[in-house]
């Protein structure tokens, strides 16, 4: 098995990213020295780049001198279920071998909502395991032998797009979300990682759209928090959450929503599903925005917090050029300054899956403009390009107004709605949907998750824009955002997935690149 270390602060730390949710299966960790400022654009702080076979969203495996991740199949566009799984020198960007996943369903390439190659690779530094969300999943070893693969039937609602569940893997067990037992159905399921047996199936059901994730429950046992719940008529039932033992499948409790089953808008579980020894974190829209804090030793709802009432907003004043502080404000009454239809309120729409709970915080990005929630009281999604926070201990709620992107001399734009190129290296339109080729904000997108590398958040939205946050910032305003930087030059870079990190350096991806950033 082949092991990196690096020195830092807290010790010695494992220098590998095994998937998608880095080292504990938690999108975070701590030590090390994760680069904070760079720009692909003026090439500052960027150790190299290469070309990618096609376009893909995959996160990337990292272990030791290897990085593994996946792209669409060379020459595909437009709508495909043929993906390949690199294996790359980390030190050069230098493909070392690949495969090629075959899927049963054709997915739109680059798809907003994701696509066949949404599935982040996963290693324990002897065999790498690569998913194709279209219906094919496998194992090879480290010098690319295949082990095994298996063929699987993917929700297919309009398209096989799950992202977001992103593979998982603890012990001798690896996970993924698929169909099976009832009809229509998908149910995490365990698998044998040097086999591909099946070993168990947890029954009470998982919304394709969900991002389960590992953890620890109070007394050491490894478990997964899954949730059910969503758009396009998912049919798991009841709608709510399943804390689940890892091991068995068997689940410690689950969390009943309280009513609203039928209404999409109320219970949504397209969310990374943070949660720690002692609380579960979650989201509720209606009858108003709010906050949930569950026990996680016994599911039991703790303490619902308002998204909307006695909140402090920090707004960019789009004349002035700086920002206005809004302390103890109700978001109804104040806006945010863009315009709104007769009858409508601002309603908060934490955006789906870019979320995460770092430092006593649940931090989460806001769509922009969006009017899928017609209950009342009708409204459009805010406050506009901003990330919000909830301090877990106290409830209290802020909002901080970011840039939309740089422009490529490194200006910071703001209160503007951007496109982007949905084109991979070698110069072709891959996208079928216009919505892939918007910002994500104000259609929004099913961002990468974030993820929280050393007490640094790192946010990445379709335009190739990566903000920094200081998880530990006494009060979120300007002083909180460490860095806006992009992954390409601004409207000719698509990007959508989780940056990994080694100690040293953030690996990273666009349709068109991988890069490797810091000296």
């Amino acid at each position: 098995m082949r092991t990196v270390f690096v020195f830092a602060c807290l010790g010695l730390i494992a220098a590998n990213w095994p998937q998608a949710g880095g080292p504990h299966g938690t999108w975070q960790t701590e030590g090390g020295v994760p680069p904070v400022r760079w720009s692909v654009a003026r090439n500052e702080n960027i150790a190299w780049r290469v070309s990618l076979p096609n376009a893909g969203q995959s996160g990337i495996a990292v272990w030791g001198d290897r990085l593994f991740l996946t792209t669409f199949a060379a020459g595909e566009k437009g709508f495909s279920s043929r993906i390949s799984g690199l294996a790359v020198d980390a030190r050069t960007g230098r493909t070392i071998w690949s495969v090629e996943l075959n899927g049963v369903e054709k997915s739109p390439m680059v798809y907003a909502y994701s696509d066949s190659t949404t599935p982040t690779p996963m290693t324990d530094g002897k065999h790498v395991w690569f998913y194709n969300a279209s219906g094919e999943m496998g194992c090879w070893t480290w010098a690319g032998r295949e082990v095994w693969r298996r063929k699987f039937t993917p929700w297919g609602k309009p398209f096989p797009f799950n992202k977001q569940f992103e593979p998982m893997m603890s012990g001798k067990l690896i996970y993924n979300v698929e169909p099976g037992e009832k009809v229509g159905w998908n149910y995490l399921k365990a698998f044998d990682k040097l086999t591909g047996k099946l070993v168990w199936t947890n029954l009470d059901g998982t919304t394709t759209y969900n991002t389960p994730r590992l953890g620890k429950t109070a007394d050491g046992r490894v478990a997964i928090l899954h949730g059910r719940g969503g758009w396009h008529d998912v049919p798991e039932r009841p709608v709510g959450l399943s804390l689940t033992d890892a091991l068995t499948g068997k689940s410690f409790w689950k969390f009943v929503a309280d009513g609203g089953e039928e209404n999409a808008p109320t219970w949504q579980a397209l969310y990374v599903m943070h949660w720690d020894a002692r609380f579960v974190y979650w989201f509720r829209m209606n009858p108003e925005e709010s906050h949930l804090v569950i026990d996680a030793r016994t599911g039991a709802l703790v303490r619902e917090q308002s998204l909307v009432r006695s909140v402090d907003y920090r707004r960019w004043d789009r004349v002035a050029g700086r920002y206005d502080s809004l302390l103890n404000v109700n978001l109804r009454e104040v806006g945010d300054g863009l315009p709104l239809a007769a009858g409508e309120v601002m309603r908060v729409q934490p955006a789906w899956h870019a979320n995460i709970v770092a430092d006593g915080f649940h931090y989460f990005l806001t769509s922009a403009r969006h009017r899928r929630n017609q209950k009342p009281p009708k409204g459009r999604a805010g406050p506009a390009y901003c990330l919000g926070r909830v301090n877990v201990a106290t409830g209290k709620v802020e909002y901080l107004e970011l840039p939309v992107a740089v422009d490529d001399a490194g200006k910071r734009l703001y209160g503007m709605a951007l496109r982007t190129e949905t084109w991979n290296a070698a110069g072709v339109d891959v996208a079928t949907e216009d919505r892939s080729r918007m910002d994500g904000w104000e259609t929004p997108a099913f961002w990468g998750s974030p993820a929280a590398l050393d007490h640094k958040i790192y946010f990445t939205v379709s335009v190739g824009t990566t903000y920094v946050i200081d998880a530990r910032a006494r009060v979120l305003d300007e002083m909180a955002i460490l860095g806006v930087n992009d992954l390409g030059p601004l409207g000719k870079t698509w990007s959508q997935n989780t940056p990994s990190f080694d100690g040293k350096r953030i690996y990273h991806r666009t349709a068109k690149e991988l890069i490797a950033i810091g000296r």
